[in-house]
């Protein structure tokens, strides 16, 4: 099984390793996978995709507003404090 995020297809990316005396080393630093079910079946997804899916199944149940309400909300708000 390979380190790759099965949604968003994320990888593993190469970095270096630095020793005291700053000597630089190639490392791979790899993506945080997690292994979760969607839908019934068990798939490999990265911490940062997890994040985004259950943020976009809560603004899909209205638990959370999206950013258009947001700005609606914010421009409501200027509108009813310069009325007063």
């Amino acid at each position: 099984m390979s380190r790759i995020d099965a949604i968003t297809g994320k990888g593993a990316k190469s970095a270096n390793s630095r020793s005291h005396s700053n000597i630089a080393t190639r490392r791979r630093q790899h993506v945080n996978l997690q292994t979760v079910r969607i839908n019934g079946r068990r798939v490999r997804v990265a911490a940062s995709t997890l994040r985004t899916l259950r943020k976009l199944a809560k603004q899909a149940h209205g638990e959370l507003p999206t950013k258009r309400q947001k700005k609606a909300a914010k421009k409501e708000a200027m509108a009813t404090s310069k009325k007063q």
